[in-house]
């Protein structure tokens, strides 16, 4: 009631009113019996459905002279279906009442009574929100802005904005961001995680499939404003697909750290042989390629494209002359064809060791 304006405030600011009503925790220091009761919805399911059949009584025989109280209302339903489930009991009803909201013809809250219906089924399905929204997203709630655009990065600093909601879990910003790079089977989608890093790239964790995204960053955001997600591919069963640039960018820059450094070659007892140094030639010069340089690298270049342990194999003038046979081959090749054939050569190339070599000693540089 005092949250939709029909009780006073008492010198308490609304998203600390919003706040209370989504306490988990228990308190120390004392409360009005109000303020205590809501307290308790966090903890006991009973609370809870005690708390849904207020709000539902208060939005269907609401005849309060504010004339935002039941706009208000409706948004204090958005933010409590986010966060706390009701019993079993009473979720039939809870969810008809919302349904009926969102399709009745005309009315006039069926836009906020459908995201309210979607929140209730996301808390069903992945338990609710854990972690109490700080002030900035408690106050766009309010005033019924309920997504946000979030940065996501590829691997080579590749920017994706995608728009969360309350209630986005890791495994939609996964799907969507799997879908922008034309994969669209689930198995291929498995293949794939969100990274939350902090300090620096000092410390990265994989998110859980089912957390909450606006839960992570609002936890993130206390330990490293500068807190960044990232989007990676962590397991290489599936074939690889050349046809979108976007899918083709991400997995050549992803590989290309390890590959410079040496943490993906695959040699036989440790000797290079005449067919792999004009492999990596080739590789070489596609990776300049891709940087859609036309001109013919450097020493210094080759050394960056070439991991160190193999660069000193032979003399930098024997690497500049193999290279630049190879240059005349790819010229014509655009930055997005020559990441998608430096992918397909190297994968073809590494499928064929591993095939003739039973014996293969992995090179870590």
């Amino acid at each position: 009631m005092r949250f939709m304006g029909d009780a006073p405030l008492k010198g308490t600011a609304e998203h600390e009113v919003v706040g209370s009503f989504l306490k988990v925790k228990k308190h120390t220091h004392s409360f009005s019996v109000s303020e205590y009761f809501l307290l308790l919805i966090g903890e006991f399911t009973l609370m809870r459905d005690e708390a849904y059949c207020q709000l539902l009584k208060q939005l269907t025989a609401n005849t309060s002279s504010k004339p935002d109280s039941c706009q208000r209302g409706w948004r204090l339903l958005y933010i409590l279906t986010a966060f706390h489930r009701c019993s079993e009991v009473l979720k039939p009803f809870l969810l008809k009442y919302l349904q009926q909201a969102s399709r009745s013809a005309g009315a006039q809250y069926q836009g906020i009574a459908k995201a309210c219906e979607q929140n209730l089924k996301k808390t069903f399905q992945y338990g609710g929100r854990v972690v109490s929204p700080n002030s900035m997203e408690l106050k766009a709630m309010m005033a019924g802005r309920s997504s946000k655009r979030q940065l996501f990065l590829f691997p080579g600093g590749v920017e994706r904005h995608v728009k969360i909601k309350t209630c986005s879990v890791a495994l939609e910003v996964i799907e969507e961001l799997c879908y922008e790079m034309g994969l669209h089977r689930l198995e291929a989608m498995e293949e794939y995680a969100v990274f939350l890093v902090t300090n620096r790239g000092q410390n990265v964790r994989p998110l859980n499939k089912h957390e909450y995204i606006l839960d992570v960053a609002t936890e993130a955001e206390l330990v490293d404003t500068n807190y960044s997600f990232w989007f990676r591919r962590v397991v290489w069963t599936q074939q690889l697909k050349f046809d979108n640039e976007l899918c083709v960018a991400m997995h050549y820059n992803q590989i290309l750290p390890d590959y410079r450094k040496g943490l993906l070659q695959i040699l036989p007892h440790g000797k290079v042989s005449d067919q792999q140094f004009h492999q990596i030639s080739k590789l070489a010069a596609l990776q300049h390629k891709a940087k859609d340089i036309v001109f013919i690298p450097s020493v210094h270049e080759l050394s960056e494209y070439i991991a160190a342990a193999l660069f000193k194999m032979q003399p930098p003038q024997q690497w500049v002359n193999m290279v630049t046979q190879h240059m005349q081959q790819v010229q014509t090749l655009s930055p997005h064809q020559a990441r998608a054939q430096f992918l397909g050569f190297y994968h073809g190339c590494r499928q064929t060791k591993q095939t003739k070599t039973q014996t293969g000693t992995n090179l870590t540089y």
